[in-house]
Parts: structure tokens; sequence; C-alpha cells
């Protein structure tokens, strides 16, 4: 089945998302960037950015109270992580 969503596609969502957690533009928000030191993100907003992963992708998101807690630098690393996630919610869903 082809139902599965592109990296490249899961990698615009997220910057989507934090952008619109961090209230800036998208464009502010690359795949390289660093989530702590880069884009500033801390605990309340890696809730905000959790909830709205969740939401966006209907998949529970570990409990994490920064991105360091789940090894994630890198918005890049983020959507890696979302990608696995889907992957492993398709796997179980059958």
């Amino acid at each position: 089945m082809a139902d599965t969503m592109p990296i490249e596609e899961i990698g615009r969502e997220v910057r989507t998302i934090i952008a619109d957690a961090l209230k800036r533009p998208v464009e502010q928000v690359p795949l390289t960037a660093s989530l702590e030191s880069g884009l500033g993100i801390d605990s309340l907003a890696m809730i905000e950015i959790n909830i709205a992963l969740e939401a966006r992708f209907r998949f529970a998101m570990p409990d994490m109270a920064s991105p360091a807690d789940a090894n994630l630098k890198t918005v890049e690393d983020l959507a890696r992580f979302v990608a696995a996630q889907l992957t492993r919610q398709k796997g179980r869903a059958v």
C-alpha cells in the first residue's frame, strides 16, 4: 500500500508545526536547525510540539521534556523520528 508519507512531506509538516509553536515563519525553521540551541525549543514548546505532532500524525509521542530526552538534535532528527513512529504504527495496524 502506498499510504505511507514520504520523509520530505513529514519534514515539511514537522517544520510547520515547529514554526507554529514558536510563532515564526516556516522559512526560519530549516531541517538542519538545532532544536534547542538553534531554535530555542524549551520544555514548554516541546510539549506543544508533541501535542501537535500527535494530532497531525495520529500516534502517541513518548513523554519527553526536551528534544535531548529522545536524542533528537535537529529538526530533521525529529522528522525522521516521526517517520519511524509512523512505520512502527503501520506495522502494528495490520
